[in-house]
């Protein structure tokens, strides 16, 4: 080989590994897209898209309503008077309120009576004239915002009235013959007397018909008498005679009445007791 020839590969070696090494520096040194360009890999929570539907405004007054129930609204209630034929009840409320009286044997949601209104207290009378049994109430109110309140449960009966008839004395005349007499009274019979009894008189001891609830309003009663006498050979004769008996609002009363009848004649003293509770 010429040395001319020689010199000529020693310099293309050279050039092929500086070219080489130069192209491994390029590929090294490229650094990529730079880091606070690329976007991240997350969304961060304040860029994040809204997902949570808009509230309503039929959700959000259900809402208020529901937190503020009783906030700020009271409803007492109390029974004022209780009468022969129901109760009277009274409520006060904080504020204007349409209330509702609630009202059940035991149970106080069973019926329903509205009070006028809407106002801040209100008065009803719960009319109940055939039952002696206590009532469960309740009031209930709201507010012209929704609000509601409620009192707490009343219980109560109306006013009842019970009549006992004593007869205290009873005497009973029978000129000839024999006789009787019968008394009734609120659905209670007794015979003291007879019949077959021979006169001329005959007395009989003290007895009393059993108590027994008056009717509302009730201010007397009969008391039938029936006089039985026995004069053969004519057929039993016998007399019905019905007694007034008055009744007081509350307390006793002693009375004398005097029957006559069929050939025969009776005198009584009685003795009305009338207890309210």
């Amino acid at each position: 080989m010429s040395r001319r020839l020689l010199v000529i590969l020693v310099a293309l070696g050279v050039l092929a590994t500086g070219g080489g090494v130069a192209g491994g520096l390029l590929l090294a040194g490229d650094p990529g897209a730079p880091a606070d360009v690329a976007g991240p890999t997350t969304i961060p929570t304040s860029t994040a898209p809204d997902t949570t539907e808009p509230a309503s405004s039929t959700s959000t007054t259900d809402s208020s309503s529901t937190t503020s129930t009783t906030g700020g609204l009271e409803v007492r209630a109390e029974v004022v008077e209780r009468v022969e034929d129901g109760v009277v009840v009274r409520y006060q409320a904080s504020e204007p309120v349409a209330a509702v009286l609630h009202w059940g044997f035991g149970d106080p949601t069973l019926n329903q009576l509205k009070f006028p209104g809407p106002a801040s207290d209100g008065t009803l009378k719960l009319v109940l004239p055939t039952t002696v049994r206590a009532v469960s109430m309740q009031v209930t109110g709201q507010s012209a915002d929704g609000r509601a309140g409620a009192s707490g449960t009343l219980t109560a009966r109306r006013l009842v009235r019970r009549v006992v008839l004593e007869v205290l004395d009873l005497t009973l005349d029978i000129p000839d013959g024999t006789g009787g007499i019968s008394t009734r009274f609120r659905g209670t019979s007794f015979t003291p007397l007879g019949p077959g009894l021979p006169g001329p008189t005959a007395s009989s001891e003290p007895y009393a018909f059993p108590a027994s609830v008056l009717s509302a309003g009730a201010s007397s009663g009969p008391l039938t008498v029936r006089l039985i006498h026995d004069l053969p050979p004519d057929p039993t004769r016998v007399r019905r005679v019905d007694l007034t008996i008055p009744f007081p609002r509350s307390g006793r009363l002693t009375l004398s009445r005097d029957v006559s009848g069929a050939g025969i004649g009776a005198h009584l003293r009685l003795r009305v007791t009338v207890t309210a509770s």
